[in-house]
């Protein structure tokens, strides 16, 4: 048999809600996990060899952590996996043999990409998109409401922060240096419940 040593991953990134490819060699894939990053500068999880299994953790579109544990004649062998989070059964992309990748991805609705060419300043908007990433990997970003599941909204100049269990909004700029240098100063994001407010009036500063 003859086994096509290229896989591609496509996953739909949480922040800027597009499409992003990972192509890796099968025998590249360690226990030391790969670090499965968008072009938006977002970390969308890793790809690492456990045992006879490889794993998959990785964020889905609401920002659930989704953790995927799948067999290593699954992994070799299915030329197409359309890979779902077990916890809400939702599309968090493919994987597979490279073509197969495209054409599945390439039938999903054109309007899911955002290209870095779609913001106003592509460099800030990853550093800020990377900031919220470490706030959000200290347990930094959080709700009052106490129900908190924080999704986040990418537009071309700013980013909001959205509770979907409540609705509270934080709105961060994300189109000048200004904008990334507030943020930058941020400890911890505390949303307050059903409020919708802008980066300035509210955050905590480091001092």
């Amino acid at each position: 048999m003859i086994v096509n040593s290229e896989r591609t991953i496509a996953l739909t990134c949480p922040a800027c809600q597009g499409i992003q490819k990972h192509t890796f060699s099968l025998f590249s894939v360690s226990q030391k996990p790969v670090q499965l990053m968008c072009g938006c500068g977002f970390s969308q999880g890793h790809l690492r060899r456990l045992n006879k299994h490889f794993e998959l953790d990785v964020l889905s579109m609401e920002g659930e952590r989704a953790r995927i544990l799948l067999p290593r004649s699954q992994f070799f062998g299915m030329s197409l996996i359309h890979l779902l989070s077990p916890m809400s059964g939702c599309s968090l992309g493919y994987l597979g043999e490279p073509a197969q990748v495209d054409e599945a991805v390439s039938s999903e609705p054109s309007g899911l990409f955002l290209e870095a060419e779609a913001f106003v300043n592509p460099e800030v908007m990853k550093r800020v998109l990377e900031n919220l990433e470490a706030l959000a990997g200290q347990d930094k970003i959080r709700c009052e409401c106490e129900h908190a599941s924080i999704g986040i909204d990418v537009y071309s100049d700013l980013v909001e922060l959205v509770c979907s269990y409540c609705g509270s909004v934080v709105k961060i700029g994300a189109s000048t240096r200004q904008h990334q240098e507030k943020l930058e100063r941020v400890a911890e994001i505390v949303m307050e419940p059903c409020t919708s407010r802008y980066l300035g009036e509210w955050l905590k500063p480091l001092t």
